[in-house]
Parts: C-alpha cells; structure tokens; sequence
C-alpha cells in the first residue's frame, strides 16, 4: 500500500517540512503531530514542531515543551538544545534576565556538543545579543558565519551587534557582501535600512525596509524599521537617533557615568553662573531640561507625525498608533497651554504646560517599555501622571477651585521627572 493510505512517521515528517517551508504553519504543524501519533519518539517532530509553535504569542508556551520532549529524547543532540535555547527565548519577556540566562545555557552547550554547527552557534549570538553583551554576540556570529556564510541569522546578528557597537564600516562591509551576494535576501536589507536610518538617510532606510518587507512580508525587524523610517523624516528624531549612536559606542555603565557626569557638570556650571551671570545660568537650565526632555520624547513626537500620515501609519500597531495620539497629544497640548496662558494673562498657566510635558515623558517612557514588570509600573505612573496633569489644568484654566487640583499637578511633575532618571537608568525599563 502507498504511504497515502499507511503513512510513515518520517513520510508524515517530509510533508510536514515541505509544508513549513511553503509558510502552510498549520498544515505542517498537524503532519508533524501525525507522525509523532505514529511514533511517539520522532525527535525531529518535535523539534519541528518547537519552531512552528514559537512563532506564534499563544502557541509560544508549547514549543517549551516539544523542545524539552526532543532533548529527553536524544540529549547529545546540539539541533535540539539550540531550538529549546530559542524556544526559551521566545518565552521569556523582556526584563526577565534568568530566563533568557537559561536560555543562553542551553545554546552554549548546544555549541559545546557540537562546535561545527553554524545553526548552534547563531543561536548562541542571538542570546548575547538579546542580553546586550554586543562583543560576545559579534564573535559567534561570526563563528558561524565561518562555518556557513550563508546563515542568515547569524548574518543579521552580526550587523546589529556591529551597529550597536558603533563599528559602522565593518557593518557596511558586511551589509554590501550580503547584498552582492544574494540581492533577493530580506534580511540584508533589513540590516541596509537600519544603518540607514542610523545615518540619518531616512529615505534610503524606507527603501531598503520596504523592499525587505516585499520579499518577506512577515519580517517584523523590516516593519519595525519602516516605522523607524518614518519617525526618521523628523529632523528631531534624527538627531536624537544619531545621539544614541554615539553613546552605543560605549558599554552601558560608560553611559550612565557620561549621563550622571553631565548632571553634575550642569549643578555646578548653572549654580555658579546664578552668583555671576543670572540670564546664562537660565540659559544653560533651559538647555539642559531641553537636552534631557528632548532625549524622551523625540519618539513619541515624530510618531505622532506619523499618524498623521494616512500611508505610514498603516505599518503602525495599535500600540504604536496610541504612542504618537498620546505623546504627542499632550505635548502639543503642553504648547497650546502655554500660548493660551500668555495671550490670556494667566499667571499659572506655564505650570500646566510644565505638567503637561512631564506627563507626556511618563506616557513616552510607558509606551517604549518592554519590562515585563515596567510595563505595569510605568503604565500606572503615566496615567496618574496624565490624568493629574489634565485635572490641574482644567481647574486653573477654566477657574473651577477643584479640590486636590495643586496636589494633582505637583505630582504629575514629580512623577515626570523621576521618570527621566529611572528610564535613564534603565530601572524596571527595557
């Protein structure tokens, strides 16, 4: 009989990855569970079904275990403890540093069982990179760029770990033999885009995002990039881009030393100045709360442009989209404030608009927060903060004599200012 009406594990198995790499997720996923019905210690089953399953936020949880399932079964196997490294990955949340730290376990001893696998050492790079130890994560991707140069994992790893470590002509290096080589490859120009929108050529970054996104529709590095893009036809993100592309060139705690160096440099210059200069003590103040507000709300500004835009935003979340409405709400509204209050005489009037601005640092440190406990502590402290900061300004501007109204304002000015340290320093924030 044919294996149509008496399959075989290994006949189930082949449909299975045929399937898989027609992108039929589905339909791959039930042939795979077909063969492990037939042979309940079909290894690479399970690891095909670890892969297909991780795609996905609800299926996520499952591959842990079809993953764990194929290690049980073949424990030397390297295939299957770097698919269980990225498995793990894949579940862990951002913040949740032991769980990627198994994770990155798993890989390393995934490339210790077999050190010649291109695949196991990638795996082992993505971990490093995730962890943000860039010079760990550059030397295994390029490990397995040496064993394969066509591993496209190990190869996109390669140019965001040198694009954060600043190494931008090894990047473009790298970025120009990947497109000569394969022009076709999505995530090459992926990585083209991102040292694109680094360089602050936002119109060749969307080129390159978009044509990644047309070879691979279901690239979310591509689509992150295009929004990048777009927030990038802003001089002020621009900037604030290319700020950040110096300071990657420095390790995390070089950064907060060069921040909290620069505070007490600002202490000092501004409360000397106020005993021999008072008009340029006020000008390095102000450019200081510029300098520091400025670094906050760049994003959320240049996204709230973005929406404004009926073709971009379109590549936007619902996240995203609520990102730029916010921010960028409330710092306009922060303006409007000022504006009205002056036209109208209304001595308070810059205190609302200073607690409006502080309040959109809140809701832009909320919305870019990735912590899987952050997420909740900053969300709240941006809606006390927002919510705060409207109440005081509808009782000083429409004169009403709410209750708390001074209190309300007071803290949502405290809140937005300790919020610029804490995101600073990346409290609770990823």
């Amino acid at each position: 009989m044919s294996d149509d009406f008496h399959p075989s594990p290994d006949a189930a198995f082949a449909r299975g990855r045929l399937l898989q790499t027609q992108h039929r997720i589905q339909d791959a996923i039930s042939c795979y569970q077909q063969a492990l019905a037939l042979d309940a210690h079909h290894t690479t089953s399970f690891i095909m079904l670890a892969l297909c399953w991780m795609q996905e936020e609800d299926t996520a949880p499952k591959s842990i275990d079809a993953a764990r399932r194929a290690v049980a079964l073949e424990p030397e196997n390297a295939f299957a403890r770097s698919v269980l490294a990225l498995a793990l990955n894949a579940n862990a949340r951002d913040g949740q540093t032991a769980a990627i730290k198994d994770a990155l376990q798993q890989a390393e001893e995934a490339v210790n069982l077999d050190p010649d696998s291109d695949f196991s050492h990638a795996v082992l790079s993505r971990l490093h990179l995730r962890l943000r130890d860039y010079p760990k994560a550059e030397a295994a991707a390029r490990a397995a760029l040496a064993l394969d140069t066509e591993n496209t994992m190990a190869a996109e790893v390669l140019s965001a770990a040198l694009l954060l470590q600043k190494k931008d002509g090894d990047n473009q290096e790298l970025i120009k033999y990947q497109l000569q080589r394969n022009a076709e490859d999505d995530s090459a120009h992926a990585s083209a885009g991102w040292m694109a929108v680094m360089q602050g050529d936002h119109k060749k970054a969307n080129e390159h995002f978009l044509e990644a996104l047309r070879l691979n529709p279901m690239n979310e590095n591509a689509r992150l990039g295009l929004i990048e893009s777009f927030r990038a036809r802003s001089w002020i993100y621009r900037a604030n881009l290319r700020f950040c592309h110096w300071m990657n060139q420095f390790t995390e705690g070089r950064q907060s030393a060069i921040m909290l160096g620069g505070f007490i440099a600002y202490r000092m210059l501004s409360g000397y100045l106020e005993t021999v200069a008072p008009f340029w003590a006020d000008v390095v103040i102000g450019t200081w709360l510029v300098f520091a507000l400025w670094s906050h709300l760049a994003r959320g500004l240049s996204s709230f442009f973005v929406t404004m835009d009926r073709f971009a935003r379109q590549a936007l979340k619902p996240r995203e989209y609520w990102e730029g409405v916010v921010v960028g709400g409330l710092i306009f509204l922060s303006l409007s404030v000022l504006l009205l209050g002056y036209a109208c005489h209304v001595p308070e009037s810059g205190v609302v608009a200073l607690a409006c601005l502080f309040a959109s640092v809140a809701n832009a440190a909320a919305f870019t927060n990735h912590h899987h406990v952050g997420r909740l502590v900053y969300g709240v402290a941006a809606a006390v903060s927002g919510v705060g900061a409207l109440y005081f300004g509808t009782a000083v501007l429409a004169d009403a004599g709410l209750p708390f109204a001074g209190w309300a304002g007071t803290a949502s000015l405290l809140i937005g200012v300790v919020t610029t340290w804490l995101r600073s320093f990346r409290v609770l924030y990823v």
